[in-house]
């Protein structure tokens, strides 16, 4: 059974329609087992979709996608931001992944939040990563024909950071004939797959539930980007962006010409993925920290203590 690791909600602001519990209704109705929540730079539907994921009897996988850099301090344009998709693995990987959420939005460009290697690799622990699709550093590379030797040494040093196990690269199920750049990308997703050694999944990056609410999510891109549907100018998307059944992948994958043993391989990744997460978000509970107070302090409240009113 197919798994999706990459979607968009209607928290992707205006990007994307869908609340979290209609998306678990259209998984349901597919028959799907697991889905994975990737918003646009924040996780403010994570516990949303969390809850109604397990009422259903579906398994959450929470994501974020993030803008990402190899240096914080050297980008000051946010069209040369790329995306990675982060993936918590378990609870800790979860709380690791909020970090990384909290300071990408410490770090705007333009509205455009961001982390960079560093960070990264600081809080590296329990975090899968997928790499590539158009919107992705590597795919903003290929387009931009940048050197072969540059790209192998990216992938290289993000498996280094989370372990070869915990990255991947994405093959995008649209229709190639339609998309040049999806074929572009596609071709090279196999190519530095091959050449790095690195496993690749397969998603069409939806963006709406079902086929019937496109002309709703065309509206809301009309919306944020100033535009009224009759504008020519608007966002008219060519992708089929609805959750699609597997047997929409395979068919859309096969029409582009490739082989069933790659599409299937593809499709058991994304699922060996889906049966690895184990995020558990304790709920119902207050979390407040814990300070270690300095000596100076301790010593004020030992020589007082006697003084201080406790109001019943």
């Amino acid at each position: 059974m197919f798994t999706h690791l990459h979607w968009h909600s209607s928290f992707s602001f205006l990007e994307a329609i869908g609340k979290p519990k209609h998306i678990i209704a259209r998984t349901k109705a597919l028959e799907m087992n697991a889905i994975a929540i990737t918003d646009y730079n924040w996780m403010y539907g994570a516990v949303n979709f969390y809850l109604w994921a397990w009422d259903e009897g579906i398994k959450p996988i929470i994501w974020s996608e993030l803008g990402w850099v190899l240096d914080i301090n050297s980008v000051t344009n946010p069209k040369t931001i790329g995306n990675i998709v982060l993936l918590a693995k378990n609870d800790l990987g979860y709380h690791n992944l909020m970090e990384l959420v909290s300071f990408a939005n410490q770090q705007w460009i333009k509205f455009k939040p961001k982390i960079d290697t560093s960070i990264l690799k600081e809080k590296s622990e329990w975090i899968i990563a997928i790499i590539w699709w158009e919107e992705s550093r590597l795919g903003k590379m290929v387009l931009n024909w940048e050197p072969e030797d540059k790209i192998i040494e990216i992938i290289n040093m993000i498996k280094d950071i989370l372990w070869n196990d915990n990255v991947f690269l994405e093959m995008t199920a649209q229709n190639e004939s339609l998309i040049p750049n999806v074929k572009k990308i596609n071709s090279q997703v196999l190519f530095f797959g091959k050449k790095t050694n690195t496993e690749c999944v397969i998603d069409n990056n939806y963006f709406y539930p079902g086929k019937e609410e496109k002309e709703a999510r065309e509206m809301a891109l009309a919306i944020k980007d100033g535009y009224k549907m009759y504008d020519e100018m608007r966002r008219k998307p060519k992708w089929e962006y609805h959750i699609m059944a597997e047997d929409e992948i395979i068919n859309i994958m096969t029409l582009n010409g490739y082989e069933d043993k790659q599409i299937n391989g593809w499709i058991n990744n994304n699922n060996k993925i889906a049966d690895s997460i184990n995020v558990k978000i304790q709920l119902g509970q207050y979390l407040f920290p814990n300070y270690d107070n300095p000596e100076d302090v301790k010593d004020l409240y030992e020589q007082h203590k006697d003084q201080l009113v406790v109001e019943e």
